[in-house]
């Protein structure tokens, strides 16, 4: 019985009258039979090729997708490190814009303590009295909510008024060298005479209070004789 298709070897092995019935279709031989469909190749190949064309379209296409994700990923952490360094400088300006702040908002209050020292101390003394008398008054006034208030001799508020504070230095003998009007009597000083450790001019306004009170004719007598230096 005729094979249909058969090998080299065996095509060598069969008659020369049978070798007839055969046609040579590559490394193989095929049995030329009229009414039987030869397989077509060309069909076979270019389904093939289709085939392939469509799994390679899909492969780049999901190649692209994953570029995409990775692009898309890529933006998005690149505008969270954005955000994070202008967050860090905005918190940066921020902190330095406060310290600015508190630098001016302390410059202001000092500013009207300093103003209402002065004026106390100018309503009860003249002069350099008045700068040496300041300095003190200074450490009795703190500003709170925007009000000058008159602390102790410790820091802690009170609820004195700067004129009873005023009223209370102008009483005091330990000032009393320095109020206007009370220099002349001596007022119980006495047991402050003494010499200056310094001369008038070297010394500081704790100083020349110290030796207002110490010797209130002594500082009287450099101060007429403009032996004090101005701060």
């Amino acid at each position: 019985m005729l094979k249909y298709q058969i090998t080299s070897e065996e095509f060598a092995q069969l008659e020369e009258s049978q070798q007839g019935f055969y046609t040579q279709d590559g490394e193989v031989y095929q049995l030329a039979v009229e009414g039987i469909p030869q397989p077509d190749v060309d069909g076979l190949k270019r389904q093939r090729d289709e085939l392939l064309a469509e799994k390679n379209a899909e492969q780049e296409k999901r190649r692209k997708a994953e570029e995409e994700i990775q692009r898309s990923e890529q933006e998005r952490l690149a505008a969270e490190g954005n955000y994070k360094q202008l967050f860090e400088s905005s918190q940066s300006a921020t902190t330095e814009w406060q310290q600015k702040y508190q630098a001016l908002q302390q410059q202001v209050e000092q500013s009207s303590i300093n103003q209402t020292a002065i004026k106390l101390a100018t309503d009860i003394a003249d002069g350099p009295n008045a700068e040496i008398l300041s300095e003190f008054v200074t450490r009795r006034l703190k500003l709170i909510d925007g009000q000058v208030r008159v602390t102790d001799a410790s820091g802690n508020l009170t609820v004195s008024t700067v004129d009873q504070l005023k009223q209370e230095f102008t009483n005091d003998l330990r000032w009393s060298a320095l109020i206007r009007g009370s220099q002349a009597n001596g007022g119980g000083a006495a047991n402050f005479r003494g010499s200056p450790t310094k001369e008038p001019k070297q010394m500081t306004a704790e100083e020349r209070a110290e030796f207002a009170q110490r010797d209130p004719q002594g500082y009287q007598r450099a101060l007429s004789s403009g032996q004090f230096s101005k701060y």
